[in-house]
């Protein structure tokens, strides 16, 4: 029988996001971890087997006389392995007279003034770990979570605080759309299913799942019973999920039903945020992070049984845990 090793990889809330390179289900000396370092504007490139730094991306750049620096919150490895995606805000500007001007994040943060400059998208080349391109997206959009299609094609990005999402061809890196989002809804987390033709958005509060056709990039909307932080749908596509962050709540559609279902979280729950099912289409791995919206920050992370429709395990993770990836 053939040995499957899963690696349940968690992110604290001190970081933005994760993403990796794994070849295989035993670690390599070419594989690596990518961390979204929000709070510090960089991306900490990690090896797995010595778990030690490699390298330290600064996404800042020069500008009028000083460094405009840019907090990266979402962060994910294209399908083919031959680029890293990053979400980066506009997080403030050190220059030699007029100092630090702002910081902002996308889940919502402290403001200091008002910088014009877009946010943008960064396409790092994971061979030599260099950012090879900065897309300018638009002012004050907050961008959230990037995802990208299973051919490595396209990525789509959600624009939070505009109400937007936004399609990026990945060859040209030219952005060839921007579509429309009802107003108030706020897009969030974005996940894209297993074949492509559909990607599911975390409206967080618009308080429903987008589910945007790929084929023709329109959007439709199911309401749910809370704030979406994000999406996940099961490897073997049945299954859509959205963690609804006020209600504590796992909302479910199971293919071929409109109907959503919900599963409740233990009561210690503050508010889950990211999930992600194992390959087995089985269980799902929810992070409840709290910490947003005046909540205590949360120290768990549930194992759900899809097919039982309950919390099989409370897993004690860690002050705030956030991202998360099996």
């Amino acid at each position: 029988m053939k040995k499957v090793i899963i690696f349940v990889v968690i992110v604290a809330a001190v970081f933005g996001g994760l993403a990796y390179i794994f070849n295989s289900g035993v670690l390599n000396p070419d594989e690596k971890l990518y961390v979204a370092a929000e709070g510090d504007g960089k991306i900490v490139v990690v090896d797995p087997i010595k778990r030690s730094n490699i390298k330290d991306i600064d996404l800042s750049i020069d500008h009028e006389g000083g460094k405009l620096s840019f907090s990266p919150h979402n962060i994910q490895v294209a399908p083919d392995g031959q680029s890293v995606w990053v979400t980066a805000n506009v997080a403030g500007h050190l220059g030699h007279a007029q100092g630090f001007v702002n910081r902002t994040y996308a889940h919502g943060g402290e403001e200091e003034g008002v910088l014009s400059e877009p946010e943008e998208v960064l396409v790092i080349n994971p061979k030599n770990d260099r950012i090879v391109q900065r897309i300018k997206i638009a002012t004050g959009a907050h961008l959230a979570h990037v995802v990208l299609t299973p051919d490595s094609k396209y990525a789509y990005v959600t624009g939070q605080t505009n109400g937007a999402i936004y399609k990026i061809n990945a060859s040209t890196f030219a952005l060839e759309k921007t579509i429309a989002v009802p107003q108030g809804m706020e897009p969030h987390g974005i996940r894209v299913a297993p074949d492509g033709s559909v990607a599911y958005i975390a409206m967080f509060a618009g308080k429903a799942i987008g589910i945007l056709d790929l084929n023709t990039d329109t959007l439709s909307l199911t309401p749910v019973d809370g704030q979406v932080v994000q999406t996940g749908i099961t490897p073997d596509g049945i299954t859509v999920m959205a963690s609804l962050y006020d209600t504590k709540k796992l909302a479910m559609i199971h293919k071929g039903s409109t109907e959503v279902e919900y599963i409740a979280l233990p009561a210690e729950a503050r508010g889950p945020v990211q999930m992600y099912p194992t390959p087995d289409s089985r269980f799902v791995y929810l992070a409840d992070q709290g910490y947003y919206s005046n909540q205590p920050s949360s120290e768990y992370v549930y194992k759900i049984d899809l097919v039982e429709e309950r919390v099989v395990k409370s897993i004690k993770a860690g002050r705030g845990p956030h991202g998360i990836v099996v």
